[in-house]
């Protein structure tokens, strides 16, 4: 699944695997790999595959609906 969302988000702006493997100093293969899912990427690879295609990754508390960031959710939280 994660693999559709890639190549969703990365079509979206109009880029090329090429172009995001530049920027992730990754081989456009690898983002082949990751976009049929033949490969795994790493949390933080997602991340900043989302953020070279201005998309930000939200968790959603689904017993309140409020929304977190990554940024948010990174820092320590006073519960």
């Amino acid at each position: 699944m994660i693999g559709m969302i890639l190549r969703n988000i990365r079509k979206i702006r109009g880029l090329t695997q090429t172009q995001v493997g530049n920027k992730l100093n990754l081989a456009d293969n690898t983002i082949s790999n990751y976009e049929t899912e033949y490969s795994n990427p790493s949390f933080d690879t997602i991340k900043k595959f989302a953020d070279i295609c201005d998309f930000e990754i939200r968790f959603v508390d689904k017993k309140s609906k409020k929304e977190y960031t990554i940024k948010e959710l990174s820092k320590e939280m006073d519960f």
